[in-house]
């Protein structure tokens, strides 16, 4: 199986995290699923594959939209694969939809709409073009190419909320948010509901889901052997346990130690 990331261009970083293609190389004699915690990033994302579907607690299982655009997720969700998997996407940074086409993010939030209704039937010629069979390098250059010219035709620029979105994510969501408002001399009510806007969710709201991405990233980085909790615990910034395990069974659906034993996340089978 093949999960590859590309960097973007470089004046398209201050909007995109990076591209990624997924495919398989042989059919799965069986269906396959695979979890993912949430991460803090929302994705444009173009199906070359069959048709999967996806579970989450807000909507059950549904087939995804051939391409479709994808918020904040606020939940574990997991894919329900069979067949041939082929896929490209856009994983963007916090603000980086809201700042390269206008949504306002707060719609998307735990949710995949099909790229049509959200950007007009303009979009269908870069689908079309994109299952077609460039490879994944050819696929990566149509939509940059794609997104290079909307960020032009838009003049997109990032702005304070970018900034302070960003900064969470480089503070893996170890951040006092009432402080950075403080530092920044901005009106709180206002700067929260432009946050909304742009990402999704409030700040303090998205430091916590960055802090769970980090955390599970770097589990599943060691294979999720866990040597010493206390340790994970301390580095992930939570002050005790007790908050620890209620936070991550929040995000995840299960408790830590029952997680780190029987996900079901990507790494799992990238390993094989």
């Amino acid at each position: 199986m093949l999960y590859q990331k590309y960097q973007p261009a470089p004046h398209l970083r201050p909007f995109v995290e990076c591209y990624y293609v997924w495919e398989n190389a042989a059919l799965p004699t069986q269906p396959m699923t695979v979890e993912s915690p949430p991460n803090g990033y929302g994705s444009l994302v173009f199906n070359y594959g069959d048709p999967y579907r996806l579970q989450t607690q807000k909507n059950g299982t549904k087939v995804v939209p051939a391409s479709f655009l994808s918020g904040q997720s606020t939940r574990s969700y997991q894919l329900q694969l069979q067949g041939q998997i082929g896929m490209i996407g856009a994983v963007f940074r916090p603000a980086g939809l809201n700042s390269l086409f206008g949504l306002p993010m707060y719609e998307f939030v735990d949710e995949r709409i099909d790229l049509a209704a959200v950007l007009g039937d303009g979009i269908r010629n870069v689908q079309e073009r994109i299952v077609e069979p460039n490879g994944a390098i050819g696929r990566i250059r149509l939509l940059e190419a794609f997104l290079s010219n909307q960020m032009t035709r838009t003049n997109a620029v990032t702005d304070r909320t970018d900034y302070v979105a960003n900064l969470i994510v480089d503070q893996r969501g170890i951040i006092n948010i009432n402080e950075l408002m403080d530092e920044l001399y901005v009106c709180r009510r206002q700067f929260e509901r432009k946050f909304l806007t742009k990402v999704g969710v409030s700040p303090k709201y998205y430091a916590r889901i960055r802090r769970i991405g980090y955390l599970c990233a770097q589990l599943a980085n060691k294979h999720w052997n866990v040597d010493d909790w206390h340790d994970v615990i301390y580095r992930a910034g939570y002050y005790d346990q007790s908050h620890f395990i209620r936070e991550f069974t929040g995000f995840t659906g299960r408790i830590p130690s029952l997680y780190v034993r029987n996900n079901v996340e990507l790494a799992n089978f990238l390993q094989s």
